[in-house]
């Protein structure tokens, strides 16, 4: 018997550690990293179920759902303006991503969303109803058998320091941070005026009906923070990255036989 492989990715700071974290407490399973690994570097296993993350590497999905049977993926999605709002215990004094970054997972995850080994999640879906995600994903990915329940990983989890840096701390979800841009306005409104394509997309996927949210930025003053990514473009640094996948990807499937 072949082994299965799921993977979570999903634009930094989308609750993709959350999610990774709630696997390992929560199910039974073979293998598992540490904090992140990329898929390119888990290495292949007889049998059983082995659990990885890598925020990023949902750039790289669509071609190895494509060849390879035994990858599932988790892909997480998150209002954008909470992604570029949110800060990083192990990067202090900075916004840890911008609206490029969380553009670029968007496509890619719309590019593999119908794809019958992926699950999409939000991260708002997963801190309000735990117990109705959990449901959900062992109806899609039936070889996950539970041992604890979402709702409660917080006791059982053993996570690691990045883990816990990422997290903010292990604790029970909840609905604290779903909108805690409003705390961040004046990097909100910086970013909403560099990229005012970010108004559009939230009335896509729902986060808002219209636009009149932005009243909130009303007499707010915009202000460039230090972020750990540019907002300059970083066009040559994302060609080097496709080429350097096209070498990761044929490593990959001669790996597992593929």
């Amino acid at each position: 018997m072949s082994a299965t492989y799921l993977h979570v990715v999903g634009c930094p700071r989308s609750g993709t550690t959350l999610m990774a974290e709630m696997l390992v407490a929560c199910y039974p399973h073979e293998g598992h990293s540490e904090h992140e690994e990329t898929i390119f570097k888990v290495k292949p296993q007889a049998s059983g179920l082995r659990l990885s993350k890598k925020p990023n590497d949902a750039l790289w999905m669509a071609p190895l759902l494509e060849r390879d049977p035994n990858l599932y993926v988790i892909a997480m999605m998150r209002d954008p303006r909470s992604v570029i709002c949110s800060m990083h215990k192990a990067w202090p004094g900075m916004y840890f991503c911008n609206y490029p970054v969380w553009k670029r997972a968007e496509k890619a995850i719309t590019e593999i969303q119908a794809h019958p080994r992926v699950m999409v999640l939000r991260y708002e879906d997963l801190v309000s109803d735990p117990k109705g995600v959990q449901q959900r994903m062992e109806d899609i990915f039936p070889f996950l058998q539970r041992s604890h329940d979402f709702d409660r990983f917080h006791e059982v989890a053993e996570a690691g320091e990045d883990a816990q840096n990422a997290l903010g701390g292990l604790r029970q979800v909840d609905l604290s941070r779903i909108a805690g841009w409003r705390e961040h306005l004046p990097r909100l409104k910086q970013q909403l005026q560099r990229y005012p394509q970010l108004a559009q997309d939230l009335i896509t996927h729902g986060y808002e009906s219209n636009n009149d949210w932005q009243a909130q930025l009303e007499g707010v003053t915009a202000e460039t923070f230090p972020c750990r990514y540019s907002d300059s473009s970083e066009f040559w640094k994302h060609l080097e990255q496709k080429l350097r996948f096209i070498g990761k990807r044929r490593h990959y499937f001669r790996d597992r036989g593929l």
